[in-house]
């Protein structure tokens, strides 16, 4: 299932940022809902954000105005930059990697996370990128 690997990748994503490291280990997900091409994908979704951080970092600060990077709830940044990499690099359609993203904030992140979050890619969507 798609979404479990990308809520697997989104999970090790935040760990990424609150640890620095990646050990790309998915032992602790449910490996019932794990495919190998699940686990393949989720794992392309980790390496890419973190290959590209700074790029993602840089959209994300244009059009985050309220908050500097620094102040964005380290959950909803991985689900940016998970969602930005994703539209950029997978081909994922753009209406599917938000709802996927607002679906990941709503489960983990707090109530008003969920408008700023989609606030910050719909506005990303909207520009010529």
């Amino acid at each position: 299932m798609r979404g479990y690997a990308r809520e697997t990748a989104f999970c090790k994503i935040y760990t990424y940022l609150m640890s620095g490291v990646f050990d790309g280990d998915f032992s602790q997900f449910d490996q019932d809902k794990l495919t190998e091409e699940d686990l393949q994908f989720a794992t392309s979704l980790v390496e890419g954000v973190i290959a590209d951080k700074a790029q993602l970092d840089a959209v994300i600060s244009e059009f985050s105005r309220s908050f500097k990077l620094s102040r964005i709830y380290r959950l909803d940044l991985a689900a940016l930059e998970l969602a930005i990499w994703e539209m950029k690099n997978v081909g994922t359609p753009e209406p599917v990697a938000i709802n996927e993203a607002v679906s990941l904030v709503k489960k983990y992140s707090t109530e008003k996370s969920v408008s700023y979050v989609n606030g910050i890619l719909a506005a990303y969507v909207r520009s010529d990128k």
